[in-house]
């Protein structure tokens, strides 16, 4: 019975694998990359084989690795589920949720979403990372992610997040008075705009609706790119040109007349962001219980 590895180190193993680096395994599970070593030159010596071909420069598995790790990770699921099954016996569920999002949701629902979910179960443990880049999330380990409607993945389960939403182009009162308001949302490409990007280099192509419903696209002209949201807030409340954002990021300078609403008679579309996950059998009770809540609190949204 000595020779048999404990979970840990298999789970070790199943990470560096997952990451197909020792170095990005260690920083997950807060470890230095010695010590997985370590677990590694451990768990082959216990098992009498080896697991993983590797160097400083690269990493992959062997044909026994390969087969041993295909015949543990449905092993390791049930022995997850098993244990994750205890939680339903518990008064206040507990566990990890990794969440993958851009950082307009941070932005947007930190304090009224997430940090309200948090309040409501102390014992979940949420790990928010943010990035405007689509990833993966189930190659790069997370068990949900939020993004536009649009962009979650056909094969994914998605609920929507929080109530539809839409933009609006606001000024400086300092920057009005040096130009003037539009006349229309065709004006605006006579302003001066801070224009937005994303990750791939494109810029946002400001969105309006027409007379017919329809959506109406516009490249707008200016001097000043940024990829962040509260840059922009920023760059209009120092005069620097016409924003276009969430209108719930700029409530408190409408009300403190920082900023003033342009075109205040348009209307421009509005959208959800969504909360995504894999589509499977058995969801963990963290996540299974922030589901629940997102539709608890989406009931009555429009």
């Amino acid at each position: 019975m000595k020779n048999i590895p404990d979970l840990q180190q298999i789970k070790i193993f199943m990470l560096i694998v997952q990451h197909g680096s020792f170095r990005k395994a260690a920083k997950e599970l807060n470890l230095s990359p010695p010590s997985l070593t370590s677990a590694i030159n451990h768990l082959e010596e216990k098992l009498g084989v080896r697991l993983l071909n590797r160097s400083t420069r690269s990493l992959s598995l062997t044909t026994i690795g390969e087969e041993f790790l295909n015949k543990v990770m449905p092993i390791f699921d049930d022995f997850n589920r098993v244990i994750d099954s205890l939680n339903v016996h518990k008064a206040m569920p507990e566990g990890i949720i990794r969440i993958n999002m851009p950082r307009i949701v941070l932005e947007l629902f930190f304090q009224d979403y997430l940090l309200t979910f948090k309040k409501a179960y102390p014992d979940i443990t949420l790990e928010l990372f943010t990035t405007d880049k689509k990833i993966n999330i189930i190659e790069s380990g997370f068990d949900a992610g939020i993004r536009y409607a649009q962009d979650v993945p056909k094969d994914m389960i998605a609920i929507p997040f929080g109530s539809k939403l839409n933009l609006v182009p606001v000024a400086s009162p300092e920057f009005i008075n040096n130009n003037r308001t539009p006349d229309s949302v065709k004006d605006l490409i006579n302003f001066r705009c801070i224009n937005r990007c994303f990750p791939t280099g494109e810029i946002y192509r400001w969105e309006f609706l027409n007379a017919q419903g329809g959506i109406d696209e516009m490249n707008v002209k200016g001097d000043l790119v940024v990829d962040s949201d509260i840059a922009m807030i920023q760059a209009a409340e120092a005069g620097l040109g016409v924003a276009f954002v969430y209108e719930p990021l700029v409530s408190n300078q409408l009300k403190e007349e920082k900023l003033i609403r342009l075109l205040p008679n348009d209307s421009y579309p509005a959208a959800n962001f969504c909360i995504y996950y894999p589509s499977r059998k058995h969801i963990p009770v963290p996540l299974r219980t922030l589901i629940t809540w997102v539709m608890s609190m989406n009931k009555g949204m429009t």
